[in-house]
């Protein structure tokens, strides 16, 4: 089965699921086979990204947590960015537990200085089962500098033509009143607090070193803070005012980014919807069978109306349940392909109709003349259908199996 791993951790980064922030997925890894998922998701330079993962398990399992970030959207040659490892060891009475099996949760948090892709792949070991939920995050990596404001006083942007196009805007500015406290955005070092003919009263802050970021101040009325003074985000460093080669304008903060030169500030502030959308579907599914209840159901590439559409699927179409994420399923095909539909095109694997057969039928693990034998059928024996996928029914033996049967 180690080859098999392998191949599942390698699949997960070829085809991983398209998904937008905020993102929340509840799932199930099964014992009986090789488990991996990946996520891609971009992101903005100057976002901040929380990956979590709660997981519940009755049974001692390891859980691996991998950050890439692709280059020139190559799932072939990603870059590994971060890892994290969670293990659960219960104990020995897990029914003494008042929730039922014990959990163990694990957070990345990362912010790319760039704009790039990225994919979250999450994969058990071997030979274990559990639940889990996945949740991902992408918000604002700096507080707000203006106190009591939010975006909607940014009324220049970043790359704004200055002085008749011989110069762009290296910032954005934030309109307040007079007097209105500015803000330390970040955790860092006063480098220089001074007053310049342009910048008027300015302060540099300098983030630590993980970021090598540092955050530029201009047109203050006043400052409130010294060089070589530690901050934290949320202290005060001066108040608004019109210093500078601003003196002819309302009185505004010119707030500026530098990561190996100017960025837009815009990524850094600008604040998301954090709330991930509820879920509709019945979780009870998640781990078993299901099939479509209408024709031309589609199965995307991701749980969103806008994602890839991966194919269409036929009334009656087995489905594997291993996830759920808002009104969607994340499940596999009878094909071994995997992909997103809506929940409320499914229903539960039960029987149809019933049928016989009137020659020895082998009924198989797969769809596929080469699938694997699981139980012979005598000639007479009635069967409920499940479902149906291309020239195979899917049913249930008298002894309480599912699986394939051919019916050309």
């Amino acid at each position: 089965m180690g080859h098999d791993w392998i191949a599942a951790s390698e699949a997960a980064l070829r085809k991983p699921a398209h998904i937008t922030s905020p993102f929340r997925e509840s799932g199930y890894f099964d014992k009986s086979v090789a488990n991996a998922i990946g996520y891609v998701f971009p992101v903005a330079g100057g976002q901040r990204v929380d990956a979590d993962v709660v997981l519940q398990s009755r049974e001692p399992i390891r859980v691996f947590m991998d950050l890439f970030r692709l280059v020139d959207n190559d799932p072939h040659a990603p870059i590994h960015i971060a890892s994290g490892t969670m293990l659960i060891e219960p104990p020995v009475d897990v029914d003494s537990i008042p929730d039922g099996a014990p959990e163990s949760s694990r957070r990345l948090r990362f912010e790319p200085v760039r704009d790039g892709t990225y994919i979250l792949r999450i994969q058990p070991e071997l030979l274990r089962s559990a639940h889990y939920t996945v949740g991902l995050m992408i918000d604002a990596s700096l507080s707000f500098p203006v106190a009591g404001h939010t975006g909607r006083s940014i009324w220049s942007a970043f790359g704004a033509e200055r002085d008749g196009g011989r110069r762009s805007h290296r910032g954005i500015d934030i309109f307040a009143d007079r007097g209105t406290p500015v803000l330390a955005a970040a955790d860092g070092v006063v480098s220089r607090a001074t007053t310049t003919s342009v910048g008027g009263n300015v302060v540099w802050i300098n983030l630590d070193r993980r970021r090598n970021t540092r955050l530029y101040y201009a047109h203050l009325d006043s400052h409130s803070v010294e060089s070589g003074q530690r901050v934290k985000v949320g202290d005060q460093l001066g108040t608004v005012g019109n210093t500078g080669n601003a003196q002819t304008t309302p009185p505004h903060l010119h707030f500026g980014v530098y990561a190996r030169g100017a960025v837009d500030p815009l990524p850094y502030l600008a604040r998301m919807r954090t709330e991930p959308q509820s879920f509709t579907v019945d979780l009870n599914r998640v781990g078993s069978w299901s099939r479509t209840t209408d024709s031309d159901v589609v199965v995307r590439t991701g749980p969103n109306s806008g994602a890839r559409v991966v194919t269409t699927l036929n009334r009656h179409t087995p489905v594997l349940v291993w996830g759920a994420s808002a009104q969607w399923y994340r499940v596999e095909l009878p094909n071994g392909a995997h992909g997103y539909i809506i929940g409320a095109t499914t229903e539960l694997a039960t029987p149809l109709r019933k049928e016989s057969v009137i020659s020895i039928s082998n009924v198989l693990d797969h769809p596929a003349p080469q699938g694997a034998t699981i139980q012979q059928l005598a000639p007479g024996s009635e069967f409920p259908v499940l479902g149906s996928w291309g020239e195979f029914l899917y049913v249930q033996t008298p002894t309480g199996l599912n699986g394939w049967l051919s019916f050309e």
